[in-house]
C-alpha cells in the first residue's frame, strides 16, 4: 500500500492579527499618527522637564497605538501545534476490486498501516491525535481520535452495502473534530460517489480551512457483464400485448454464455418458446450491448405490474468474466389502466379497542360504487410504485409509528410525495389515535395536510407531561441511540407538555442540588414545559448514560422528586403523566409502594427492553412495572435498534391524550357554503368527539375549512375548530375530517342518509385524474444521468408541438427534483436529470398545451 501524507504542523506566526486591513496600513496609519503627536508634543509640552514631556508623549503614543487596533479588528490568534487526523475510508463493496495491498484483505491492510502510524514516533508526534471513520451507504466511527489508535472497540458493520456516501463521512469528520488541535481529513476511496452530495461537505472544510488529502483506490474492471438498459412501456391498457427490452452489456473481448430470467410480479415468465415450463433461457453475449425482446401478452389486472430480469451464471471456458454482480439485475414497471381503485387504511375501533366499526364507511362507498380496497396498517405499500395502484389514500384513526400499529417514517414521506408531488389523493379521518394524538406532529405528511397539528400555546387545553428514563448504555452504540429515542419523543410533543430526562450518574446524584437527584438518578432535563424544544434537545446531546444499579432511585425521582417542590409527576398539573424507560433489564426493580402510589395517581409506566444478557428474555422487574401501572411492554429489541425510536414516538402519544375531545353532544356548523364536499347538504348532526386541530395559515389562502366544531376552552372562551378542511397540496388534494367515521363518535351521522352521498363526494374530490395513454414515456440511464423522452402523438397519428412537459423525479432516500424537457423534434420531448444510484424512481409529468392537458408517468424500479 502506497504510503498516506505524514501530518504536519503550522509554521510559527505572529499570533497578533487584524482584520480590517493590512499591517502595513496600520503600520503607515501609526506612523502619520506619531509623526503628530510627537510635533505636536515637542511643541506644546516645551515647558516641561525633559522626562516627563516624553513621558507624555509616550502615553500619546500608546493611546494612539490603540486606536490604530481597534480600528483595524485586532484580534489575539491562539496557535494549536498539535494535529488531529481523521482518515475516512471507503468500505462499500466497490472497493473489493482494488488488489494493491499487502496483507489477507484491504481492511486488515488498512488496520495494519493505520497502527504502525499510529505507534511510529518519527512519523507521529505523541501529542498528535488519528481517528477512523469508516463508511459505504451511511458512516461509522470506527475509532474516536486519540494519540493511540483503538481499533479493537470499533462497530460490526453488519451490511456495507453498494452505495458510497461521501459526502456523510466528510461532515461525521467535521462533527468528530476538536477544536484544541489543527484538523485534517485523509480520504481513502475509489471515488464512486453515488449517494448524497459531496460538495457542500468539501465546502465546509475548505471555510473552516481542514485540508483533506485523497487515497485513491484505483483500479479497472477489465472482464464484466451488467445489465445495460431495461425499457418497459410506461402505461397499457388492459388486454393490449406489449415488449419489454432488455439489454445486456459485456466488456469481455469474446462471447459470454449464460442464463437470462425475467420476473413478471415475481413470477418467471417463459423465455424459450420450445420450453414453455422453464424459467431461464440460455443466452449468448457478444462483446457490447446485446438487446432481448419478452413478449407480454394482454394483461386484465389493472395497476402497476414489476419486471425484473436477471443474469447469472456467465462463462466462456476460461477465465473470471464478471466481476461485480450486483449490476447483473434490472427492474422496470407498467401500468396497466383499468377503473381507479381506493386505498382504505381501516384503523378505526370501538370503545373497547376492538378493530371493526370502519366498516360503515367500506359500506357506504361500495354502495355508492367507489372501488374500494380495504387493508390493515400493517398492509399498507412499501414502495411508492405501489401507491400508484390507486387514485386515493383514506386514513381512518391511523397513527405514526412503524411497526406498532402505525405507519413508519418511510411510509410517511412515501404518502407525502405520492400526494404533493405525484397528484395522489389522500382523506385523513380522526379517531383517539391520529393526528396529534397519534404522533404526526413531527411527519412530512402533516405538510400536505390542510390544518395545523399543534394548538397555539394561548389556547387552554389540559397538557401531558413525560419522563424519560435512560439506560440504553450497554447496548451497541447505546448512547446514540438513547440520545434518537428521547429526541423522537420530544418531537412528538406540544409546546405545552411537559419533558423531563433522567439518567444515572453517581457523581451526578450526588452533586444533585442544582435539579435534585436520588442515589445515582439525576435529572438531565428537569420535567418543565418543552417550548420550542431547544433547550431539552441540547440536554439530551450532552447526556452520558452511566450503569443504572436499581429502577427504583430513577422512578423515584420522576414520580416524588428529591424533595419538596422539586420537579416531579407528582407535582405536575397534567392530566396525562406517562414515563418510559428502556433498558436491559439488569437493574433491581421499583418497590411495591412507589408502583402503587403511582396506580393512584394514574402514572402509567412503558417499558423498553434492549440486548438483554440473557437473549429473547424480559426482566420480570421491567414487566412487573408496566403491568401494575398501566403501560406496555416492548421487547426485546435486539436485532434491529431502528425501531427503537417509532416506540418512543408510539408512547409519547400517551401524553398527547389532551388533543382529544369527547363530550355528549359536539355542535358542527357549515362555516363554508360553497364547499363541493357538502353539495346538497344542509346540516351536520352533531359529534361526540374529535381530535383538536387549527387551521393551517397560507400565503395563497385557498384553505377551506368547511364545518366546524363550537368547543369552550379551560378558559371559557368559545373556539370554533375544524371538523372538516380541504385544499390544493401541490399536484394532489388532501381532505381532513377530525371527527370519526363511526358509531363511537358519529352515531347521528353514520345513520344519516347524506353518510354515503357525502363520503363519496369527498373521495371524488381528491381522486386523481387517470393518466394519459396516448402518449409515449421512455426512461434510461446511463451511470449517474437519466434522460427520459416522451413522444407526444395525436389518436390520427398526428404531432402535437409546442407543448409544455415538466414534472419531479422522486423515489426513496431521494430528494424529489424538478425535470424540464424541451422539444427535440416532432412531437418529441426530452430532458435530462440526476438518477441515484439503484436507478429506483418516479417520474411523474404533467404537460400542457393548446390541445389540453394531463398527467403522465416514466421512470423506472
Amino acid at each position: 500500500m502506497p504510503p498516506m501524507p505524514p501530518t504536519t504542523a503550522l509554521a510559527v506566526a505572529w499570533p497578533l492579527k487584524l482584520e480590517f486591513f493590512s499591517s502595513f496600513t496600520a503600520f503607515l496609519l501609526f506612523a502619520g499618527l506619531a509623526l503628530f503627536f510627537v510635533s505636536l508634543g515637542l511643541w506644546s509640552l516645551a515647558g516641561l522637564g525633559k522626562v516627563r514631556k516624553w513621558v507624555a508623549i509616550a502615553t500619546r503614543l500608546a493611546v494612539a497605538l490603540v486606536f490604530v487596533l481597534i480600528l483595524g479588528g485586532a484580534r489575539w490568534q491562539r496557535q494549536h501545534k498539535d494535529v488531529e487526523v481523521i482518515v475516512c475510508r471507503d468500505i462499500s463493496e466497490s472497493v473489493d476490486q482494488f488488489t494493491n495491498f499487502r496483507a489477507e484483505s484491504l481492511d486488515s491492510a488498512f488496520d495494519k498501516y493505520l497502527a504502525g502510524v499510529s505507534e511510529n514516533r518519527k512519523r507521529k508526534p505523541p501529542a498528535d491525535r488519528i481517528g477512523v471513520i469508516s463508511f459505504a451507504d451511511s458512516a461509522w466511527i470506527d475509532a474516536i481520535p486519540g494519540t493511540q489508535l483503538a481499533m479493537n472497540a470499533k462497530p460490526i458493520h453488519e451490511k456495507r452495502g453498494g452505495g458510497t456516501d461521501i459526502g456523510e463521512a466528510l461532515q461525521l469528520a467535521m462533527a468528530t473534530f476538536k477544536n484544541d488541535a489543527m484538523r485534517r481529513i485523509v480520504l481513502a476511496t475509489d471515488g464512486n460517489q453515488n449517494l448524497g452530495d459531496v460538495e457542500p461537505a468539501i465546502t465546509a472544510a475548505a471555510s473552516q480551512h481542514v485540508p483533506i488529502d485523497v487515497f485513491p483506490l484505483n483500479y479497472r474492471v477489465r472482464s464484466e457483464v451488467l445489465m445495460d438498459k431495461m425499457i418497459a412501456p410506461t402505461w397499457k391498457r388492459q388486454n393490449e400485448p406489449f415488449l419489454v427490452e432488455v439489454y445486456l452489456r459485456s466488456t469481455n473481448p469474446v462471447d459470454v454464455t449464460g442464463k437470462l430470467t425475467v420476473l413478471m410480479d415475481n413470477v418467471p415468465i417463459p423465455l424459450d418458446p420450445e420450453h414453455p415450463n422453464s424459467t431461464a433461457q440460455t443466452v449468448t453475449l457478444r462483446p457490447g450491448v446485446t438487446p432481448f425482446k419478452v413478449q407480454i401478452p394482454g394483461l386484465n389486472e389493472p395497476g402497476a405490474h414489476r419486471f425484473t430480469a436477471t443474469f447469472e451464471g456467465g462463462t466462456t471456458g476460461s477465465g473470471k468474466v464478471d466481476t461485480l454482480l450486483s449490476n447483473n439485475k434490472a427492474e422496470s414497471f407498467t401500468f396497466v389502466n383499468g377503473k381507479g381503485q381506493i386505498l382504505y387504511i381501516d384503523n378505526a375501533r370501538d370503545k373497547d379497542g376492538a378493530l371493526g366499526p370502519g366498516n360503515a364507511l367500506q359500506q357506504a362507498m361500495t354502495a355508492e360504487g367507489i372501488n374500494i380496497i380495504t387493508r390493515h396498517v400493517d398492509q399498507f405499500p412499501l414502495d411508492i410504485l405501489a401507491l400508484q395502484n390507486y387514485d386515493a389514500v383514506i386514513l381512518h384513526n391511523v397513527p405514526k409509528g412503524g411497526g406498532f400499529g402505525g405507519l413508519t417514517e418511510e411510509q410517511d414521506r412515501m404518502l407525502a410525495t405520492y400526494v404533493h408531488d405525484m397528484g395522489g389523493g389522500l382523506i385523513m379521518i380522526g379517531g383517539p389515535d391520529t393526528f396529534g394524538a397519534g404522533g404526526w406532529n413531527n411527519s412530512k405528511l402533516k405538510e400536505v395536510l390542510p390544518v395545523q397539528l399543534e394548538i397555539p400555546a394561548q389556547r387552554q387545553i389540559p397538557k401531558g407531561a413525560l419522563a424519560l428514563i435512560m439506560h440504553s448504555c450497554e447496548m451497541p452504540q447505546g448512547n446514540y441511540w438513547g440520545e434518537q429515542c428521547s429526541l423522537a419523543a420530544v418531537k412528538t410533543l406540544a409546546p405545552k407538555d411537559e419533558i423531563g430526562v433522567i439518567s444515572f450518574d453517581w457523581q451526578k446524584g450526588q452533586q444533585g442540588a442544582i435539579a435534585g437527584g436520588v442515589g445515582g438518578a439525576a435529572w438531565d432535563f428537569p420535567l418543565r414545559e418543552k417550548g420550542d424544544g431547544s433547550a431539552v434537545t441540547n440536554a439530551i446531546k450532552n447526556m452520558a448514560l452511566g450503569d443504572m444499579p436499581s429502577f427504583d432511585d430513577a422512578v423515584t425521582l420522576a414520580v416524588r422528586g428529591s424533595g419538596p417542590n422539586m420537579p416531579c409527576l407528582l407535582n405536575s398539573t397534567a392530566r396525562q403523566r406517562h414515563i418510559i424507560i428502556i433498558s436491559d433489564g439488569d437493574p433491581g426493580g421499583a418497590n411495591q409502594a412507589l408502583l402503587d402510589l403511582c396506580l393512584k395517581n394514574k402514572i402509567t409506566i412503558s417499558t423498553v427492553t434492549v440486548f438483554t444478557h440473557t437473549p429473547g428474555t424480559i426482566s420480570p422487574q421491567m414487566q412487573e412495572m408496566a403491568k401494575k401501572t398501566g403501560g406496555r411492554t416492548y421487547g426485546p429489541i435486539e436485532a434491529n435498534p431502528n425501531q427503537l425510536p417509532q416506540i418512543f414516538i408510539k408512547e409519547a402519544t400517551v401524553v398527547q391524550r389532551s388533543l382529544v375531545h369527547e363530550a355528549d353532544t359536539i355542535p358542527v356548523q357549515i362555516s363554508d357554503t360553497t364547499s363541493d364536499l357538502l353539495k346538497g347538504i344542509a346540516g351536520f348532526p352533531p359529534v361526540r368527539g374529535m381530535v383538536l386541530t387549527t387551521r393551517k395559515d397560507n400565503a395563497q389562502n385557498d384553505i377551506k375549512v368547511a364545518l366546524v366544531a363550537a368547543n369552550k376552552g379551560a378558559d371559557g372562551k368559545v373556539n370554533y375548530d375544524p371538523i372538516l378542511a380541504h385544499w390544493q397540496a401541490g399536484l394532489g388534494r388532501s381532505v381532513v375530517f377530525t371527527g370519526d367515521a363511526t358509531q363511537r363518535w358519529s352515531p347521528a351521522w353514520v345513520a344519516s342518509s347524506m353518510f354515503s352521498k357525502f363520503w363519496a363526494q369527498a373521495v371524488r374530490s381528491v381522486s386523481r385524474p387517470p393518466m394519459n395513454t396516448d402518449f409515449e414515456v421512455q426512461t434510461t440511464q446511463n451511470g449517474k444521468k437519466g434522460h427520459v423522452m416522451v413522444k407526444a402523438n395525436t389518436k390520427e397519428n398526428g404531432f402535437l408541438n409546442f407543448m409544455s412537459i415538466g414534472g419531479k423525479v422522486v423515489g426513496p432516500n431521494l430528494q424529489p427534483a424538478d425535470v424540464r424537457l424541451v422539444q427535440t423534434g416532432p412531437g418529441t420531448y426530452e430532458g435530462d436529470f440526476d438518477a441515484p444510484a439503484e436507478g429506483n424512481y418516479i417520474i411523474p409529468l404533467h404537460f400542457a398545451g393548446k390541445d389540453g392537458s394531463g398527467d403522465l408517468m416514466g421512470g423506472t424500479t
